[in-house]
């Protein structure tokens, strides 16, 4: 029982990245403008977050430079897609292969490392703990000892759930991706509509990069990230923006993860663990496009 809670616990644990990054993915894809960059926004909020904590002593600032940098990667990203008219998934691309080399080139011009940055004077997420929880071992091992972001990125679901479906600006949104001449024949901007949906995705990728570095490893390494972000566009498209959905896909991935680092490696090679998260995530997509291709009856008989 003890071992479970244990590995639920760490199933949280991962999956908070993942959701937070899926959250902020649904923004632009209910809009139909795919965000392709997530990789890129995650890995750079974590490195900015991680340098503004241990340099200015304050986890608040380092959490509210993480999420700046990402909108700024967002700001490009959606000045070339809108304004420029550029092909969405060339700069997603683009953008994550520059961020790598952005990341790279910071810890290594500047703070003479190779691949990863710790420093002693860093301050993480605060952790959550409820006294009352901690006097059962199991208990405390499943409920308490969260960084801050864990309860918030499951509180966000409610939230972003609440404004897709309740708030004109959800309806907007969702309307954006549905039936754009239809937004632009009522008079509303669907330019800015996309726009707000670049920023608020950007900022959600912020906040899961910054988990990372901040409240996950407690330091940054270029390949902090993993592939998380590509996950997390997987997820998106897997729960098709629902955020219900999304939730319970994150948790299977965060369960998938959490299994990789529990197979012991007398059993296999500690490489084929590493590969369950992704394989997952194939076997998500092909089930996802053959039941869609299924209902929509597009199928090929």
């Amino acid at each position: 029982m003890e071992n479970l809670a244990e590995f639920l616990h760490a199933s949280i644990r991962l999956t908070t990245p993942l959701l937070l990054a899926a959250l902020g993915g649904a923004f632009m894809q209910v809009a139909a403008v795919p965000n392709i960059g997530m990789e890129g926004m995650m890995l750079i909020a974590a490195l900015v977050g991680y340098i503004v904590s241990f340099t200015t002593g304050s986890w608040v600032l380092g959490l509210i430079a993480g999420v700046l940098s990402a909108v700024l990667v967002g700001l490009i990203y959606s000045f070339f897609v809108l304004r420029l008219k550029a092909d969405i998934f060339a700069i997603g691309i683009t953008l994550n292969i520059l961020m790598a080399g952005v990341a790279a080139y910071i810890i290594r011009q500047y703070y003479d490392q190779i691949s990863m940055l710790l420093s002693p004077n860093a301050k993480l997420l605060p952790t959550i703990s409820i006294p009352a929880l901690a006097t059962n071992k199991v208990i405390n091992s499943l409920f308490n000892n969260y960084s801050i972001l864990i309860p918030i990125s499951f509180l966000l679901v409610l939230v972003t759930y609440f404004i897709f479906y309740k708030t004109p600006f959800g309806f907007w949104l969702r309307a954006a991706g549905s039936n754009p001449l239809a937004v632009s024949a009522s008079g509303k901007n669907i330019t800015g509509i996309r726009f707000a949906a670049f920023i608020i995705s950007a900022a959600f990728c912020g906040l899961a990069g910054a988990h990372l570095s901040l409240g996950y490893l407690g330091m940054f390494a270029l390949s902090l990230v993993a592939g998380r972000g590509f996950v997390a566009l997987a997820i998106v498209l897997f729960g098709n923006g629902n955020p219900i959905t999304l939730l319970i896909a994150s948790l299977i991935f965060g369960m998938a993860d959490a299994a990789s680092l529990r197979i012991p490696i007398e059993v296999m090679p500690p490489q084929f663990p590493l590969m369950l998260p992704y394989i997952v995530t194939i076997l998500a997509i092909t089930l996802m496009s053959r039941f869609s291709r299924s209902f929509t009856g597009t199928e090929q008989q």
